[in-house]
Formats: structure tokens, sequence, C-alpha cells
């Protein structure tokens, strides 16, 4: 979720979900539960997520409209919501209420102002997506010590960063919650013998 404020982007209203209801292959009931886990917040005091918007937009045109419009009629919400259209060379050029489009393509300021949303949304989804890969890597990476598994490997790096676990001295690293002394020589060892290998 990317977030304007006056015409700007505010990032540090952005926020990401992690999907619990709906299997991660389908995009519109992922969608549907963003929305209604977002919506669900509004009036409670909750940073950004309290806030009431103005306007809801959504990538990929008239097809998510459609999968997430219940979910603005059973909350009794009248929110104007638009999904964003892109043409064949994948750039915007209009929105939809799910029904009809409507070209934004000659009204400049309105133009300008839904492709930096959307391309905005892409960019955020992006790092996620990278960031998200990239601890599922460093996880993986400690889960080949000896007596180290996913939950260990976590309890690890919410302590400190891969980088300091691989230069860290045997006593800091059992003064983690949660791992032993065993497991800390375990990943001494691992991390002062790995450059010895071919």
């Amino acid at each position: 979720m990317v977030v304007s404020i006056g015409g700007k982007c505010k990032r540090s209203e952005y926020r990401t979900f992690k999907i619990q209801t709906t299997d991660g292959r389908d995009d519109y009931g992922s969608m549907r539960e963003a929305l209604s886990r977002r919506l669900s917040h509004i009036g409670d005091g909750s940073p950004s997520l309290g806030e009431r918007p103005d306007l809801i937009l959504l990538d990929g045109g008239d097809t998510p409209v459609g999968a997430v419009k219940p979910i603005l009629k059973k909350l009794e919400m009248d929110i104007p919501i638009f999904g964003m259209v892109k043409d064949e060379f994948h750039k915007t050029r209009a929105i939809t209420d799910g029904e009809k489009e409507i070209s934004i393509a000659l009204e400049m300021n309105v133009y300008a102002f839904v492709y930096n949303i959307q391309e905005e949304a892409h960019r955020f989804a992006y790092l996620n997506s990278q960031s998200s890969k990239l601890k599922t890597l460093t996880s993986s990476s400690l889960e080949k010590i000896n007596g180290i598994g996913k939950k260990k490997a976590k309890l690890l790096l919410s302590a400190m960063s891969i980088s300091d676990i691989k230069i860290a001295s045997e006593q800091e690293l059992k003064e983690i919650k949660g791992i032993s002394e065993k497991d800390a020589k375990s990943i001494y060892e691992y991390y002062r013998n790995i450059g010895k290998e071919k």
C-alpha cells in the first residue's frame, strides 16, 4: 500500500500486508484481504491506517475493482475506487470504475498523479519482493549450519545482521536468547571454516 497526501507520496505511511487467509497465487483474494484489513482500522487511531482515504486506486484495471467493490459495500463505505489502466506499451492511459473507462491522457495533472501512484506502487512492491528474497536467502544460509533451523535462524537475524553473525564470538552468539552454547560453537566454527573450503 502506497499513500499520497496532497498529491505527494508519503513513504512513512506505506504499509505491506502479510496475506493470512488467501492462497498467495490468488491476486484478487489477496487484494480483498489487504483492503479489508486496511479499511477495518478507520477511526481506531492507527497511524496511516486509521485515516479514511478520499480515494482508492488499484493496479490492474477493471477486474480488481470488481473484485474488491463488495468489501466497500459490506463495510457500508462510500469511497471512490478506480482501477489504473495501462495500454499495450505498459503506459498509463485511463482509470476505470469497473464498468467504464475514463481517459486521462489529455488531463495532464490527473495523468501525472495516477502515473506517479502506479509507478510508486510498482517500485515499493519490487523493493519488498527483493527484501523478502534476501531475508529468505540469508535465513537459508544459516540453516546450513548444524543444529540451526528456521526458528533459530530467525532468532539470530532478529538479534544481529548476517555480517555481524559471521564475525561474532562464541560468547556474543550464545548471549542471544534461544541460542545454546553448542549452537554458538557450531555457528562460530562454520563461519571460520567456510573460508578454508576449496
